[in-house]
């Protein structure tokens, strides 16, 4: 499992607040989510490539971590890693960014090599996330965002069990929020931003997001998100949702240790 949060705002702003300073802010989370950190930063909503920095050590114990908190911008797409496919390294942490879009993922796609088909980008590294990424941009079309992100969902739901498909998505223009599974997301409106995260970081009042809806965080229209089933009831009732046990005790480089492990053991399986 992971953390993530993300911002779209009226104005370039910073979120440092919510990173360092808040009751319950992503530095704090990174404490149990150990495994890396990154965070992808949009200056402008014209569909440019974001600013991206990213580390394999835990943001608590990153001075990037606090340098990269003075970023402004108007999207933030943020992650913090509990790593249960593949190891500690740049290529498995997130945001993983293709030109103008970025992606980050909390939960665990357990049979992810069944995404991998002619035309999908082979992974730079061996999470789950990067190949349902991969496998999202292979088909995407920036024309229709919402249906893009609809097929590489239900496919995922057909092929693979998982504990959870929350994800945070933007194209340069937008933030794309998702959640199906056991992981909570939550949103919340502010003068002049959106805010969405895993966890509630302040104190105020947050909204829960329910199994199965896309909010549509636009950075035009702070006001509060547009939200719409994505899947459906029918292709959500079929979904295999599980929850990992194994190594939930374990953190740092043990913890890296056991996914690389796994990671490897499911694509061996799939070679058979």
């Amino acid at each position: 499992m992971c953390r993530v949060f993300g911002c779209v705002a009226a104005e370039p702003v910073s979120i440092r607040h919510e990173l360092l300073e808040a009751e319950n802010p992503m530095v704090r989370q990174s404490e149990d989510h150990d495994s890396g950190w990154g965070m992808a930063v949009y200056r402008r909503t014209d569909g440019a490539d974001p600013q991206l920095v990213r580390f394999p050590q835990a943001a608590f114990q990153d001075d990037g971590f606090l340098e990269a908190t003075e970023a402004r911008g108007r999207i933030f797409n943020v992650h913090v890693r509990r790593a249960t496919m593949g190891g500690l390294s740049p290529e498995n942490t997130h945001p993983f960014v293709l030109g103008n879009y970025s992606y980050c993922h909390n939960g665990t796609i357990m049979r992810y090599p069944r995404l991998v088909e002619p035309g999908v980008p082979p992974a730079a590294g061996h999470t789950d996330s990067e190949h349902f990424f991969n496998f999202l941009m292979r088909a995407y079309d920036p024309g229709d965002p919402v249906a893009s992100l609809r097929r590489a969902v239900v496919t995922t739901i057909e092929r693979s069990p998982f504990s959870g498909l929350n994800f945070l998505f933007s194209d340069g223009e937008r933030l794309y929020a998702y959640k199906l599974g056991i992981f909570e997301l939550h949103w919340r409106a502010e003068p002049g931003r959106l805010l969405v995260a895993s966890e509630r970081v302040t104190d105020r009042e947050w909204h829960a997001v329910q199994q199965d809806v896309l909010l549509v965080l636009d950075p035009d229209d702070v006001e509060e998100p547009h939200a719409e089933r994505l899947a459906g009831d029918d292709v959500v009732a079929k979904a295999d949702i599980q929850k990992l046990e194994m190594g939930a005790h374990l953190r740092g480089a043990e913890r890296g240790a056991m996914a690389a492990e796994r990671a490897a053991q499911v694509a061996a399986a799939a070679a058979e």
